[in-house]
């Protein structure tokens, strides 16, 4: 895995240390890696196009009432296409969708070179 900055998704900023952007390496640049790919919409952005980089995730979270059991199904199939796209990322398995209201929580475990990695994925419907 190549190195990549720590990024913090609420604040909208790189995490810095002593005036210089932190670098992360093996299992914790993976997980950024993952973070980044899952809250980039595929195609929307011109530095990923043709890069086949991010989900289709927004269309099927945000102003659709779609069934829950076709939701969960395509949340799941848009989730792994995209992260098995990484070469450290083997399978993914334990899948769950739950809601609360506007709240759509996904988890679910990755199988991949460094381990299992159990990831969670809060979004505001």
């Amino acid at each position: 895995m190549k190195k990549t900055f720590d990024f913090d998704f609420k604040s909208g900023e790189f995490n810095m240390k002593n005036g210089n952007p932190v670098v992360l390496e093996s299992v914790d640049a993976l997980k950024m890696w993952i973070q980044k790919c899952i809250r980039t919409q595929l195609n929307r952005y011109s530095i990923y196009k043709g890069k086949q980089y991010g989900a289709n995730i927004e269309d099927l979270v945000i102003g659709h009432s779609y069934g829950n059991g076709f939701a969960e199904s395509e949340l799941r199939r848009e989730i792994e296409e995209a992260l098995l796209r990484h070469e450290n990322i083997l399978s993914l398995g334990d899948f769950s969708v739950s809601t609360k209201r506007k709240l759509m929580e996904v988890s679910f475990t990755l199988t991949t070179t460094y381990g299992e990695l159990s990831e969670v994925y809060v979004y505001d419907a």
